[in-house]
């Protein structure tokens, strides 16, 4: 992530462009892509006829297209002032996921970012349908995001994927605080037997061998901190969550679904968090060699 070449940030015309946009740039203060498109859909049907019916003087189709364009360039420019970074406005029309989907498999930016308005109902819905069909690691922002990013929690399942998760949460703290989370749970017994004591010790031992095997094997520092976290009843997203106002954490860091995951980190764990309402940044990263196969083998060419 730390050589990004292309970002695609989502638009709504909303207040929420205003925190999107000044994230966006935040975060070029860390990694600095050589471009940046701003993108937004607008919708097609009774959506588009009410914002249209705000401005009789416009008189095609256009001069709104225009209008829209110069409100996001004004938005825009007021959080980027150097040349550093190409920026981009581009509009689309239609429906706003359809757009997003097929504007990243054009373009094949590195990163997506998109606002995430906390307490909205079905907000998930969106992000779900777009992570499941790009190959682009996405980033979910926030109201309420502060623009520091000195503290990371990774939850990890000890697979490949979750260590280069920890590997991008070392390189973007630059010395701050990584703290690696690794979820489990005691495995269901029959009513009305439980493990004994021994036997979740036995348990214990097992998982922090694998945390010990899991650091060798893919070489992570020291400066990671590892805390091993047993489930008990409630969501699992929730121990993240504990976690994130524990450590005080500017973002969280999860790996796409992989193909080997733990008991605790089942196939919907993405979608569970992504649509959880952690009020800090979420990355979902992926591989996005690995997952653009994933969708040709899918849907073909």
């Amino acid at each position: 992530m730390k050589e990004s070449k292309h970002w695609l940030v989502c638009l709504d015309l909303s207040n929420m462009d205003e925190i999107l946009i000044g994230y966006t740039a935040f975060l070029t203060s860390i990694i600095k892509p050589k471009t940046i498109t701003f993108f937004h859909t607008v919708e097609s049907g009774p959506t588009a006829l009410e914002i249209v019916e705000q401005f009789p003087e416009i008189e095609s189709e256009e001069e709104f297209m225009d209008l829209i364009r110069n409100e996001l360039q004004e938005k825009v420019s007021g959080h980027f002032d150097d040349n550093s970074t190409e920026i981009r406005i581009v509009l689309k029309q239609g429906k706003p996921t359809d757009q997003i989907i097929d504007a990243s498999n054009l373009l094949e930016p590195d990163l997506i970012l998109m606002g995430k308005k906390i307490g909205y109902a079905g907000e998930g819905v969106v992000p779900r349908r777009i992570i499941k069909y790009v190959a682009s690691s996405i980033m979910l922002v926030p109201e309420n995001s502060r623009y520091e990013l000195n503290s990371v929690i990774v939850p990890v399942d000890f697979s490949e994927q979750s260590a280069k998760a920890v590997q991008t949460a070392t390189s973007l703290v630059n010395g701050g605080n990584v703290t690696a989370q690794h979820i489990y749970r005691y495995r269901a017994q029959f009513f009305p037997y439980t493990l004994s004591d021994e036997e979740k010790r036995d348990v214990d031992k097992k998982i922090e061998k694998k945390m010990m095997e899991f650091k060798d094997k893919h070489d992570i520092s020291d400066n990671v901190n590892f805390t091993l976290t047993l489930h008990k009843k409630g969501k699992v997203a929730d121990e993240v969550y504990n976690q994130t106002v524990k450590e005080q954490a500017d973002l969280i860091i999860i790996s796409s679904k992989s193909k080997k995951l733990s008991s605790i980190v089942s196939h919907d764990f993405t979608d569970k968090m992504v649509d959880y309402a952690f009020g800090v940044p979420l990355l979902v990263q992926k591989n996005p060699e690995k997952h653009r196969k994933f969708l040709k083998s899918l849907f073909g060419d």
